[in-house]
């Protein structure tokens, strides 16, 4: 199960590698392509292709930081521009352009429709109302490597090295040259606002749920495999809790855009419902959070100065609303992240709890760090002078004797039948023999007369010799003692129901009235001296209607001795090996009990009785549970005490079961907190939005209020 659990965890890092890594970056892409129209494709030539990695070498950003510098010299950069195929595509379409300032090319930004491409600085006059444009991609923004026949990285090539370009992020833009939109500043997101474009993330939560899943693992693998794989899931931790904790990167952030220009409504949409969000800045799409809708209203058909992301989201409205300013006074609730860690934990810990011996752990965890009592005893007074405690190691020696179940043939089996010496019973007096049973006595009397009487050197011995020759040569069976065999079978089948066809052919051979009668005959004497000549076939017929007679008697009554040994005396103690090892090594029975003939089960439990009922045992171990039954009785259940391996099992074992059941309950508060949190956050940011309007009135003088 550990193997196939492992190779699943395996199986399941694959797929999210290849979907993040391979598929869903080609989807994006496919996507992308399909919505320019791509009329022609083509591959790249060697010349081109040498051109192209030469060119975007040229504009990786100088490295800044320790890490940058050091993964440059491995030839990692971080965050490279890198080519996502060789093909070339080719389309038709107008460009938008936009520049922050004409004397700095870097500031340059370039448009298809909703779609940011790259430019070589060299390509900027060429641009003409209807472009033929040849463009590649790459993991960043579409490369233009030809606009109107000019092949611009031959151009640059020509032309001299170009200074370095900083890597740009893609925008969405619709085209529309109708409306002029001036561009003021751009700055790097601010951390508040990278919080909000993940805040829904619960990426780290399902890693830290696998890395929880591996822990889980290591525990069912062999401890050799062990400290290897919580290794493992310690590197898969660690990193993650960095990410969820570290402040973004500088190159992680998105460009923020401060843009001055007319808000309006997206024609027919917005002048019929005023509350639809289908704005724009100019030519731009803007997206607008929902809840900023009621104040916006009256700026729509007036310049307004807004700040925008990389993907036309507004972050900034005028001087009042802010996502900085919201997340600040009203930080966001990540509830997902913790309702999500905290389902996976509770997983997990179902499965430990079922799977792990967790209450073994816990207590030999916890009597390790408390400290032990080392008892050593050869006699039960020894014993009794020491109060007992869980957790402490106990080394006994002594005769006791092993215990019979009380669930005995309840689905189980045991190697000693019926005996269980996983258990042992230990006490100052205890009974080296079965208990006398006159029933099994009685069955054995009339056993013992019956086979007498019909084997074939003894029926005829103390008979007339002329009589017992006669009776030899016919082939008949003398029953010389029959009164007997029916004061045998009167005294075993007692009750009026027992033995009723032995009965009736004891009464057939006599040609009696009825059976007490024959009794009563046999009883006054009688059936003194009486011999009844039975033929072969009689006789047999007669052995197996006692042997059936008995088999049911010696059958119960084994049960019901089985059953009397079962109950143990008061007081004592009971010692069970808490891992099902026997305590005693006796050897097994080949044949179990019961399927035994019923005279031989009655034998081989007196063989059985005489080795368990009174045999030495040793017992050396941890004591991981003490219990009192109503007769006194202490239950003392021993484990094996563990070596400097096992124990290390069994503190891992406990340590993470403790921070499973931490992390389930933590989780689950912080995450309905939080989700009650975030339900109400809106609503609060609105209050607040209602009370700085009211005492800006300059600002906004007529808020909306909901």
């Amino acid at each position: 199960m550990s193997v196939f659990i492992f190779l699943l965890l395996v199986i399941l890092f694959c797929i999210l590698f290849v979907w993040t890594k391979i598929l869903l970056p080609k989807k994006q892409l496919r996507a992308q392509h399909k919505k320019l129209n791509a009329i022609d494709q083509h591959q790249l030539t060697e010349e081109e292709l040498r051109l192209c990695y030469a060119y975007l070498k040229q504009r990786q950003p100088k490295p800044t930081g320790f890490i940058d510098r050091l993964l440059k010299k491995i030839n990692l950069p971080r965050n490279a521009c890198t080519l996502r195929d060789k093909s070339v595509y080719t389309l038709n379409h107008s460009i938008t352009h936009y520049s922050l300032s004409a004397s700095v090319p870097e500031l340059n930004r370039y448009y298809l429709d909703a779609f940011e491409v790259h430019l070589p600085p060299n390509g900027q006059p060429f641009i003409a109302a209807d472009n033929t444009i040849e463009l590649v991609y790459t993991n960043q923004l579409p490369l233009v490597i030809s606009l109107n026949g000019h092949r611009l990285l031959h151009d640059l090539e020509n032309t001299g090295p170009q200074t370095t370009f900083s890597a740009i992020t893609d925008t969405s833009i619709r085209k529309e040259t109708s409306e002029r939109v001036a561009i003021l500043n751009v700055r790097r997101q601010t951390h508040e606002e990278y919080t909000l474009t993940h805040a829904n993330n619960i990426s780290e939560a399902l890693i830290l749920c696998c890395a929880l899943l591996l822990i889980f693992c290591s525990l069912l693998t062999p401890l050799k495999l062990m400290p290897w794989i919580l290794l493992a899931s310690l590197l898969i931790i660690l990193p993650c809790l960095w990410l969820m904790y570290r402040r973004p990167p500088r190159s992680h952030l998105q460009e923020i855009r401060t843009m001055r220009g007319l808000l309006k409504p997206w024609d027919l949409f917005g002048e019929a419902n005023p509350k639809q969000q289908s704005l724009s800045l100019g030519i731009l799409d803007l997206y607008y959070p929902e809840h900023w809708y009621p104040y916006i209203q009256q700026d729509i058909g007036k310049e307004t100065v807004i700040e925008i992301d990389d993907q036309n989201r507004v972050v900034r409205h005028g001087p009042l609303l802010s996502l900085t300013s919201e997340v600040k006074k009203f930080p966001l609730q990540n509830w997902r992240h913790n309702l999500t860690l905290a389902a996976g934990s509770l997983l997990i810990l179902i499965m430990t709890t079922s799977w792990l011996p967790t209450a073994v752990s816990f207590k030999i965890a916890l009597a390790r760090l408390q400290g032990e009592q080392r008892v050593t005893v050869t006699d039960v007074k020894q014993l009794t002078q020491h109060t007992l405690q869980v957790g402490d190691v106990i080394n006994i020696k002594g005769t006791g004797r092993c215990v019979i179940p009380q669930t005995y043939q309840s689905n189980r089996t045991y190697d000693f039948l019926p005996f269980d010496c996983s258990a042992v019973y230990w006490n100052k007096q205890l009974s080296k023999t079965l208990p006398s049973s006159p029933i099994i006595e009685q069955t054995q009397a009339l056993l013992a007369t019956t086979s007498q009487q019909l084997a074939p050197d003894n029926h005829l011995k103390g008979i007339n010799p002329q009589l017992a020759s006669a009776i030899q040569k016919s082939g008949m069976i003398l029953l010389n003692n029959f009164s007997d065999i029916v004061l045998k079978t009167a005294q075993l089948c007692s009750a009026e129901n027992d033995c009723p066809r032995l009965k009736s052919a004891l009464v057939n051979l006599e040609n009696a009235k009825d059976w007490p009668l024959l009794v009563d005959q046999a009883k006054s004497g009688k059936l003194d001296g009486l011999n009844v000549l039975l033929r072969p076939n009689s006789a047999q017929n007669l052995t197996n209607l006692v042997d059936a007679a008995t088999t049911t008697f010696m059958s119960n009554e084994t049960r019901k001795t089985i059953a009397l040994l079962s109950h143990l005396p008061k007081n004592g103690y009971l010692f069970v090996n808490g891992q099902g090892q026997l305590l005693v090594d006796q050897e097994q029975p080949e044949t179990s009990l019961f399927d035994l003939a019923p005279a031989a089960q009655w034998r081989e439990l007196q063989r059985i009785s005489g080795q368990l009922l009174n045999t030495p045992f040793t017992l050396s171990g941890i004591i991981t549970s003490l219990q009192y039954d109503n007769q006194g009785t202490v239950h003392v259940v021993v484990h094996q005490e563990p070596n400097t391996h096992a124990l290390w099992r069994y503190v891992v074992t406990t340590l993470f079961l403790a921070g499973l059941i931490i992390l389930v309950v933590v989780n689950t508060f912080l995450g309905i907190h939080r989700l009650r949190s975030h339900f109400t956050r809106y609503a609060r940011i609105q209050e607040d939005y209602n009370a700085s309007i009211a005492n800006t009135s300059s600002l906004l003088p007529h808020p909306f209020k909901e």
